[in-house]
């Protein structure tokens, strides 16, 4: 028997360009197109099956049509709502909708999960494997909600699965939203979502904590740290697991140029930044800019840098300034002249008074600046909904 755990799709999410919104679309058509080619046997999802969650219509009707190609073939596939699976201020999540229409089975339908002064979890068993879960919070869940999980396992399988969308303490304390000891224990695999990261083989238990990542590349530092994206292929018989493998999909092509401001003027940076871009067929293209520039750094038309590469057919730009200073800083205090630029902007807000999520989110707008609108407003509500504020 085999199984593939998936997590992070995010389909909807809106970028400038088309051929990057197709991005997210293609990677989702290349899981079903393996799953069935490969006649695997159910797929397991683990949240945020779209970005927002109320998704545009295009973004409904094709994952419409992906899941009736699975319906087709008789392979079903499980999932619990994400972070951006549920709407600001509501309870429920557009996943229902596809459970009750026979495409998709959500564990956290009620036929699954009663919630009272405990939470009760049936799950429900397929091909010898038990599958249960519950789905993930906008803000940072108490532990207090894992400790009072009652859950009827089916020991009678040859492998149990849970099911979450959480960032677990073993990842680091800056981005937990749950302590890995409260994970229910008894399970072979946790199928975890929410962190975009591929992490493997975190042991707890009996079993291991897999994170397969985002499917598709959500922002820079996804490009830059982790280039691979994909999904696991888990094998398994009566005596358990067998094997697990991470099966990488195709993305489109990356292009990252850093370039360094120590004497140089904002305009001579600027050039050189337009002299390394070339026509392409839609790379992706990450720009870093560290070091002293002579002058202000604001000089450096970054509006202009995007447009050009827009036009040249860069599918999705980023500049990243945070390392980036200037020589000339109207700042007599030493300590304060060597701050890096994003530092600075950061200690002007704690001072004007703002909270540490409003300071996260003001640093972002100002390193956004030039970006298309759009794109803004997406990655605003998922700085909400991951926790980041």
């Amino acid at each position: 028997m085999k199984f593939i755990h998936v997590g992070d799709t995010h389909i909807g999410q809106v970028y400038k360009n088309d051929n990057r919104n197709n991005d997210i679309k293609n990677a989702f058509i290349q899981l079903i197109d393996y799953t069935i080619e490969n006649k695997i046997d159910f797929i397991v999802h683990s949240g945020d099956l779209f970005d927002v969650g109320t998704p545009p219509l295009d973004a409904l009707l094709f994952v419409t049509d992906q899941l009736n190609r699975l319906k087709k073939e008789g392979i079903p596939l499980f999932i619990i709502p994400g972070s951006h699976d549920v709407g600001v201020g509501e309870e429920e999540s557009i996943i229902e909708l596809f459970h009750k229409n026979g495409l998709l089975i959500n564990l956290n339908s009620k036929e699954y999960i009663s919630i009272g002064e405990r939470v009760k979890l049936s799950g429900k068993t397929y091909k010898s494997a038990f599958i249960c879960g519950i789905k993930g919070k906008r803000s940072r869940v108490e532990d207090e909600i894992f400790k009072k999980l009652d859950i009827e396992i089916d020991e009678s399988t040859r492998i149990k699965i849970f099911v979450f969308h959480h960032t677990i303490s073993f990842l680091g304390e800056k981005f937990k939203d749950l302590e890995t000891e409260s994970l229910p224990k008894g399970f072979d695999y946790y199928a975890a979502g929410h962190w975009h990261g591929h992490k493997e083989n975190i042991p707890y238990d009996k079993g291991i904590i897999q994170y397969p990542g985002s499917l598709e590349y959500c922002d820079e530092k996804e490009i830059v740290d982790n280039p691979n994206r994909g999904f696991y292929i888990i094998d398994y018989n009566e005596n358990g697991i067998n094997s697990i493998l991470y099966k990488v999909i195709k993305t489109r092509n990356k292009q990252i140029f850093t370039f360094n401001a120590n004497g140089k003027n904002p305009q001579d940076l600027e050039k050189e930044v337009l002299d390394k871009l070339s026509k392409n067929e839609g790379d992706i293209l990450v720009i870093k800019l560290d070091g002293k520039v002579k002058g202000k750094s604001s000089d450096i038309n970054l509006v202009k840098i995007k447009n050009i590469g827009y036009e040249l057919g860069y599918s999705y730009i980023s500049i990243n300034r945070s390392k980036l200073s200037d020589e000339e800083s109207p700042y007599e205090n030493e300590d304060i002249k060597n701050q890096e630029i994003s530092s600075i902007e950061e200690e002007f807000l704690k001072s004007q008074g703002y909270s540490d999520p409003e300071i996260r989110i003001g640093k972002y707008l100002i390193e956004s600046i030039g970006e298309d609108t759009d794109k803004i407003k997406s990655d605003i509500e998922r700085m909400f909904y991951h926790d980041i504020i």
